[in-house]
Parts: C-alpha cells; sequence; structure tokens
C-alpha cells in the first residue's frame, strides 16, 4: 500500500465543495489529517506525490450495510415463483446466519469491505446484529477484524435485537445469535470500546420496533443522547410492518418514532421508510432525523420507493450487497423518484447534491461530520480517484460531476485512500 502521510499529492482536479479547481495540492500530516490546502502548498524542495491526470472526490460514506448478506449473492430467486417476497427472502437469510461462525463470518465480511473499497467507499456503517458464535458476542470482533484488514473505516452500529415481534413472541432459532437484553448488549457496547483500532468506531442502533421494546427503544435513545452516539433503526421497510404495529399500538413505527423518540434530541437515522407516509416524512425532516435510503436493496427486494420530500435529509446505503456501487445507488435513488412522479427535477436530486448525500450526509448520520466527509484541514485524507482518461467520462470540469455521478462506474475509479493510505490501485 501507498503512504502519503506526511506527503504533499497533487492531482488534476481536486472537488471543493462547489466545484472542481486544479491542480490542487493537498497535504496531511502523519495521522492521515489535511494540513493544508492549495495550488502551492509543496515548498521549494519537497516531494510531491503526483496523480496525474485523476481527480478526486471525497471518499464514499455507506451509512447502512449489512455485510454477511453479500454471501447470498447468486441466490436472488427473482421470478422462481410467486411465493418470493421479502419475507421469503428473509428466511433464507436465517439460513445463511444458521451456518456462520467467527471464520465465515470474517470472510465473508473480508470480501464485502474489499469490494466496497473498490467502489469509492471509505467508510462503511456495518449494522450488525449476529452478536454470537460459540462464545457471546465474539462475532463483533469477526467484523471489526474484517475491517481493519480490509483497509476501511467502519462505524460498528451495533444493534439491540430480543424479540420477533410486535406480540413479544420468542426468536426463531437462528435468531439466538441477535439476542441480548438491554443491560447486556450496553455492557458488550461499552467492553467493546477498548478494542478499537485506528479507524475504527461504534454506535448503536435498535433493531426495529417489531425486534426491540417502544420501552427499551426510549431507553436506548436516551442513553445515545447522552452518550453524545447516533442511534439507528429499521423503519417501515414494508407494509406488514406497518399492520402488526397499528394493531398492537394504534401506531405506526414513524408515529412512534415521532412522539417518543424525536424529543431526546439525539441523531436519529431511520433506514428505508419505504412506506412511510409523506406527511411523517415530512415530520422526520423537521425533526433533524437522518432517513437512509437503500435503494438497490429495496428494488432487489420488492420493498417500495420511499416518499422523499424537500425536507428529507437523505444518506445512502448498500443494505445487503448484492450489488456494491454508490453510483448506481445515486443513480437508482434518483431515476426511481423521477418514474414515480413523471418528472426530472425532484427536489434538487441534481450531481451535486447526491454526492452530498454520498458524503458529507453519511458522515453526519454516522457521526463522522468532524472526521470525514469533506476535503478540509483537520478532517481526515479519504478520497477516491477517477480517470480522466476514461472515455464515459468528461474532461471540462464544469460538467465532469454530472458525468460522473450519471455515467460512470467502479470501473472508473482508479484509486481509492483511507487516512492517507492508499487501499486500492485499479
Amino acid at each position: 500500500m501507498m503512504c502519503t502521510r506526511g506527503k504533499v499529492v497533487q492531482a488534476r482536479l481536486i472537488w471543493t465543495g462547489n466545484g472542481f479547481e486544479g491542480p490542487l495540492q493537498i497535504r496531511c500530516d502523519c495521522q492521515g489529517t489535511i494540513t493544508e490546502i492549495g495550488k502551492d502548498v509543496a515548498k521549494d524542495d519537497e516531494e510531491v506525490v503526483d496523480l496525474g491526470s485523476k481527480v478526486l472526490l471525497p471518499g464514499f460514506i455507506n451509512a447502512h450495510s449489512h455485510a454477511f448478506h453479500r454471501q447470498m449473492r447468486g441466490r436472488s430467486q427473482i421470478g422462481a415463483s410467486e411465493e418470493e417476497s421479502f419475507w421469503k427472502w428473509r428466511e433464507d437469510m436465517y439460513a445463511t446466519v444458521e451456518e456462520i461462525d467467527f471464520q465465515k463470518l470474517y470472510d465473508y465480511s473480508l470480501a464485502t469491505f474489499k469490494e466496497m473499497i473498490s467502489a469509492g467507499i471509505t467508510s462503511v456503517g456495518e449494522f450488525h446484529y449476529v452478536h454470537h458464535g460459540e462464545k457471546r458476542f465474539e462475532l463483533d470482533q469477526a467484523v471489526l477484524k474484517a475491517a481493519h484488514d480490509a483497509g476501511i473505516r467502519i462505524i460498528l452500529i451495533d444493534t439491540l435485537y430480543y424479540r420477533g415481534g410486535f406480540d413479544g413472541r420468542e426468536l426463531e432459532t437462528a435468531q439466538k445469535k441477535f439476542e441480548a437484553n438491554f443491560d447486556e448488549f450496553i455492557k458488550s457496547f461499552e467492553d467493546i470500546q477498548s478494542s478499537l483500532l485506528e479507524n475504527q468506531y461504534s454506535i448503536v442502533a435498535a433493531h426495529s420496533l417489531r425486534a426491540v421494546s417502544l420501552e427499551d427503544c426510549k431507553k436506548l435513545t436516551k442513553w445515545s443522547a447522552e452518550a453524545h452516539k447516533p442511534i439507528h433503526i429499521h423503519v417501515e421497510e414494508q407494509p406488514q410492518e406497518i399492520k402488526d404495529c397499528l394493531a398492537f399500538t394504534g401506531k405506526t413505527p414513524s408515529d412512534l418514532i415521532l412522539s417518543h423518540l424525536a424529543p431526546f434530541g439525539a441523531n436519529i437515522t431511520a433506514v428505508h421508510c419505504s412506506f412511510t407516509s409523506q406527511r411523517n416524512m415530512i415530520s422526520l425532516g423537521n425533526a433533524s432525523i437522518n432517513v437512509c435510503i437503500c435503494p438497490l436493496t429495496e428494488g432487489f427486494l420488492g420493498d417500495g420507493i420511499p416518499e422523499i420530500v424537500e425536507e428529507s435529509r437523505i444518506c445512502i446505503g448498500t443494505d445487503c450487497n448484492n450489488r456494491i456501487s454508490i453510483l448506481e445507488e445515486l443513480r437508482s435513488l434518483t431515476y426511481s423518484q423521477h418514474t414515480k412522479r413523471n418528472c426530472r427535477s425532484v427536489f434538487g436530486l441534481n450531481a451535486k447534491k447526491l454526492l452530498e448525500i454520498a458524503t458529507i450526509n453519511g458522515a453526519r448520520s454516522l457521526g463522522l461530520q468532524d472526521i470525514v466527509g469533506q476535503f478540509e484541514v483537520g478532517k481526515q485524507f479519504d478520497y477516491v480517484a477517477f480517470n480522466l482518461n476514461s472515455p464515459r467520462l468528461k474532461s471540462q470540469p464544469s460538467e465532469l460531476l454530472d458525468a460522473i455521478i450519471f455515467g460512470g462506474g467502479n470501473e472508473d475509479i482508479s484509486e481509492v485512500s483511507v487516512s492517507g493510505v492508499v487501499v486500492y490501485k485499479n
């Protein structure tokens, strides 16, 4: 791996937040932190790492992933029978869970994280609930080890999960690997802090209101607010979740989040919101609640198209990882809204806003807003480099971002760096 820590890097064009400028130089220190950006950063006799005809974007941030789901690639069963649905797919996923042990989860996660890096993803929020192997919570370390060995920054979204439905039913056999009560979960979360390495962080999640009681969701949200940790939760991915929640509480999951969790003032991310009402989507945005959309997974599983509104604070995730491409996620997000509304201008989803969704917004969702998301002094030097010589891209700076977002692909990525360490070269 090439290391640019303590050096000056120069590229033909670098994204500055409002456009491309170049050639520009970026200096980072020995910890990978940006210390200077400008046209003439290097001293007269200083070595410059010249990236040539490359254009740099901030590293992409994947706000929602289940790394082990990638192992199911090739087993989609799409079109196999009328019985194929999200719920049938979930049963197939549980069969994968049953055979997971430490080594397998490490292997599955390592392959996923390496593929993410090749897609320009430098930070991943791993929504992790498969905790137990031969020992309780030992599988948490399998995911962290895989991320470290791949070279990706990980935010372990440590997930509470202990019941099988709103009626409080017991977990199925495979789900027993997820199970922990509130106090046991918090202790495990606190214990794991001492094992985190460079570029490893942890935050919390309640899997869903289906899998965690409202009272414990409130406790966890209050705890996360006091600990200054973000909290994530799956919300209304399927109509059945809304139907069951209404039957047992008289409210929808998003109603309960808005009335019971939002008042704590925590940094909340609601994942999916595929069937959330327009009214509640507006309220989520007004309450500063992030919405993580996973368009390729939602299309793959037939979840539905979320009702995006002007107020939505959107970030993006690869979720089941059947296909790993942030650029394709962003296009799917945009084109599905165009199709749904018979319109080519939906809430300003242009190339610049989509890049912010994949960087700045993802950083905010994961609590990394002071660490990554932009090229700024004081932040980590994470970048994804695109090859300006690609026939799919445009060399004109005014057209380049649009060409990358709407016409580029993983194959146009030539180099990826995390904290000043090049972890991928094509």
